[in-house]
């Protein structure tokens, strides 16, 4: 029989190794990265799905991805957890402030639900107070925007940062420029033939994969997404299609470094 006091040590060493940090920033990279980021005013670069952090009620996840597509945790036996509670879409160009940037060190991650994206770095977003979504969402609670997790220098945040996110004006000005159908499918996250690789990515986030292959002696990239994927040739999009059958889609932190 295994006695109580050998059961409580092996809680508090498996407490213990749950919560030890998993940021490979020093302390010093993630101070300026906050200092440098904190209260700025951002612009989405891509629409996003939002809805409940998981189990967490009082915050919201933002996805590019739909929440039957979205996981960053995964169970006991290696299958992907998703969030529920999908609530709509948040589209590109809609200004926030950066309230924060939160890295899992040890006591964050001692304060996080089992059941989150723990592990990834967090960026709070507020809206602006005269965004739209102050009256839509009054519950005053923080967008989460997870990032990839295990970046190892302050370069590869900002790289995450850039491509999530636009300084003040400069995506509402990029989308002016597009073509009104365009720009509806941009916000409503559709696919839409003519679409540019910007265009498109401004929709649908980055692709899980890329493929690349001929067609018709031309040399094509296929964007892969878990519904469907586009084809694009001299940087437009030619051909949308069912997506192909692929041996373990990658995570979208996985997808994103591709």
């Amino acid at each position: 029989m295994i006695s109580p006091r050998r059961i409580f040590i092996a809680l508090i060493a498996f407490t213990l190794t749950a919560c030890a940090a998993q940021t490979r920033l020093s302390s010093h990279t993630r101070k300026e990265i906050m200092r440098d980021y904190g209260g700025r005013l951002v612009e989405l670069r891509q629409s996003l799905y939002f809805g409940d952090l998981y189990d967490e009620n009082e915050k919201w996840l933002l996805s590019p991805y739909p929440f039957e597509h979205t996981s960053h945790i995964v169970d006991f036996e290696g299958n992907p957890i998703n969030p529920r509670r999908q609530k709509g879409i948040i589209p590109a160009g809609t200004a926030f402030v950066i309230e924060k940037i939160e890295f899992p060190d040890t006591i964050t991650l001692a304060k996080r639900m089992l059941t989150s994206p723990r592990f990834n770095p967090w960026v709070y977003l507020r809206p602006t107070p005269n965004s739209e979504l102050q009256d839509l969402h009054p519950e005053n609670k923080p967008y989460i925007l997870p990032l990839p997790v295990n970046m190892e220098s302050g370069e590869e945040v900002q790289a995450a940062l850039a491509r999530l996110l636009a300084e003040s004006g400069a995506m509402l000005e990029w989308l002016s420029q597009r073509r009104p159908t365009i720009r509806v499918a941009i916000r409503q996250k559709e696919i839409l033939t003519g679409m540019s690789r910007d265009e498109l990515i401004a929709a649908m986030g980055e692709p899980y994969r890329w493929f690349s292959q001929m067609n018709n002696s031309q040399q094509t990239l296929v964007a892969w997404y878990p519904a469907k994927e586009a084809w694009l040739e001299k940087g437009k999009v030619t051909r949308i299609d069912a997506p192909r059958e692929i041996q373990q889609p990658p995570l979208p932190d996985e997808g994103l470094k591709n």
